[in-house]
């Protein structure tokens, strides 16, 4: 039997595709399985993944420690790829014995375990693995306008004086923002102050973009408002530790 031309996909993931979990030291970017699937049966042309069954027919196979692994390859008619072992873990990526195996332990670990798979063999999302670049989405799919605050080159008028009818009841006074908004908008001032001392303004448009395409950032306006505190913390400790930038 002839040994298969894996296809070789790397590059073809964006930021577009990269999600993130956690906040601040704990804080991992990764890609969902079923995008993984996706780029998959888009570009590999009849590869499957599938679970190679232990002695008696059970999808878990035993280590000499008493935890339980998977066995995944990819197959595509005659063809297949060697054998991926993949360590069935808990949330905290200890493995787990073979007696508090659950049913949802086996579904988690065999979707990790392909995205882990595909990465060995078809090199896709391995830049996430390397910890390497990941090429910028598409200036069209995203809004990638400076924020609506970094823009100071249009002239700011004084605003207009506000009449007030006769008989008009006064205004109420304003509502004290909760410690939440308090510092939420901190962080948005000092995110704007780095972006500006760190970045020109082509930076600007692309680092924005990236960090709304991560983070799902779909509304209109400014994309640092639809961030949360932890995400605009991230940011913040991201750009500061950036060289400042050259006049």
């Amino acid at each position: 039997m002839s040994t298969p031309v894996f296809p070789n996909l790397a590059g073809v993931i964006t930021l577009s595709d990269i999600k993130q979990k956690g906040s601040g030291s704990y804080a991992a970017d990764y890609i969902p399985w079923a995008k993984v699937m996706q780029l998959l049966n888009q570009h590999c042309n009849g590869w499957v993944p599938e679970l190679l069954c232990a002695e008696g027919g059970s999808l878990v196979h035993k280590a000499p420690n008493g935890t339980g692994f998977l066995c995944i390859s990819f197959v595509n008619g005659d063809h297949s790829t060697p054998v991926w072992p993949y360590a069935i873990t808990d949330n905290r990526n200890n493995p787990i014995s073979l007696d508090k195996i659950s049913s949802r332990d086996i579904a988690d670990s065999h979707r990790r375990g392909l995205c882990s798979a595909a990465a060995a063999f078809f090199s896709l999302a391995y830049e996430l693995w390397a910890r390497e670049e990941v090429m910028a989405v598409s200036s069209q799919s995203i809004e990638t306008q400076p924020e609506p605050q970094l823009q100071q080159d249009l002239p700011k008028g004084k605003p207009a004086p506000v009449s007030k009818k006769k008989g008009q009841s006064p205004e109420p006074p304003p509502v004290s923002s909760s410690p939440e908004t308090v510092i939420k908008d901190e962080l948005i001032a000092k995110c704007m102050d780095l972006i500006q001392a760190k970045l020109d303004r082509t930076e600007q448009v692309a680092w924005i973009a990236d960090k709304a395409a991560k983070w799902d950032l779909n509304g209109d306006g400014s994309k640092l408002k639809q961030m949360n505190a932890d995400q605009l913390q991230i940011c913040v400790d991201e750009l500061s530790a950036m060289p400042a930038l050259k006049s």
